[in-house]
């Protein structure tokens, strides 16, 4: 997005990391290639997990950018720990959710941008005639002990849930596209995006927001949502659904129309916005 707003962007690969950029035709370098490019008027960008790569830079300008709560603090230094990133020496703070941003403010007492997650509503769409009813989706990789007492339970009401993982981009999508329910099982969530992904291809959602996914997880409405970590909820939420194909519909159309809001030209112009904002300080 960065390129083709007219900046030259790079991921830098630290260390022996190469990176996953989900199919982008993105141009890399490594850290000695980025020193010898580098100058004082560019910008680095650093991500919670380690916010201290910016300073390895010669920018001027640094951003950290924070993806989930749950790295907030960690990875600082022990005489770090009370200091805010912008005490740390970053000019600008930015996450991927407003529940994120809202909570940094809060602890950290600072300003930060929002810069919400999108997803590509041209491939992450429905297609009703590959849907099969009643198959119910799952992925494995958060919180996988709670996901075993939602299979479990729903096991004895002689209902299998589909489990997936480490899934290519297309593959995923053809996952949700013949889901007729998806489960969220991710908790905390900087901003929760496999249930946002699955809406948009016409799962009907159900399970926990980690916090992040509350504006779109709306109850009885766009989602069927339980607390965080309430497998019990879960299990009856899907049980009505099963029951219910009124109810079913109902929240499926809605989340499709919330789904279409998270689009990625939205996500251009803010991104940017903030960026083109960097460059005239």
């Amino acid at each position: 997005m960065l390129n083709k707003a007219g900046y030259k962007a790079y991921p830098v690969l630290m260390g022996k990391y190469h990176g996953n950029f989900f199919g982008f035709d993105v141009e890399t370098l490594s850290y000695d290639e980025a020193l010898a490019h580098m100058g004082e008027d560019d910008i680095v960008v650093a991500t919670e997990f380690s916010p201290y790569q910016a300073f390895l830079f010669p920018a001027q300008t640094k951003v950290l950018f924070l993806q989930n709560l749950v790295g907030l603090r960690r990875w600082l230094k022990s005489d770090d720990k009370k200091k805010s990133y912008l005490d740390l020496g970053y000019d600008e703070v930015m996450t991927c959710s407003q529940f994120c941003s809202n909570f940094v403010e809060k602890d950290m007492e600072i300003s930060v941008t929002t810069m919400t997650n999108g997803i590509d509503l041209n491939v992450f769409l429905p297609k009703p005639e590959l849907r099969v009813e009643h198959r119910i989706l799952a992925m494995s990789r958060k919180n996988p002990h709670d996901l075993a007492l939602i299979k479990r339970g729903m096991a004895e009401h002689g209902v299998d849930i589909r489990v997936v993982d480490g899934l290519t981009q297309d593959e995923l999508i053809k996952e949700y596209q013949a889901a007729d329910i998806f489960i969220a099982t991710g908790y905390p969530e900087g901003f929760s995006l496999p249930p946002i992904e699955a809406m948009a291809c016409g799962a009907v959602v159900v399970g926990f927001t980690g916090g992040a996914g509350e504006e779109f997880m709306i109850h009885q409405q766009t989602a069927l949502v339980a607390d965080d970590g309430d497998t019990q909820s879960v299990i009856t939420h899907l049980q009505m659904l099963i029951k219910d194909s009124i109810l079913k519909e109902q929240i499926r159309t809605e989340g499709l129309k919330k789904a279409r809001e998270y689009g990625l030209d939205k996500l251009q112009i803010n991104l940017t916005a903030f960026y083109q904002k960097l460059s005239n300080k």
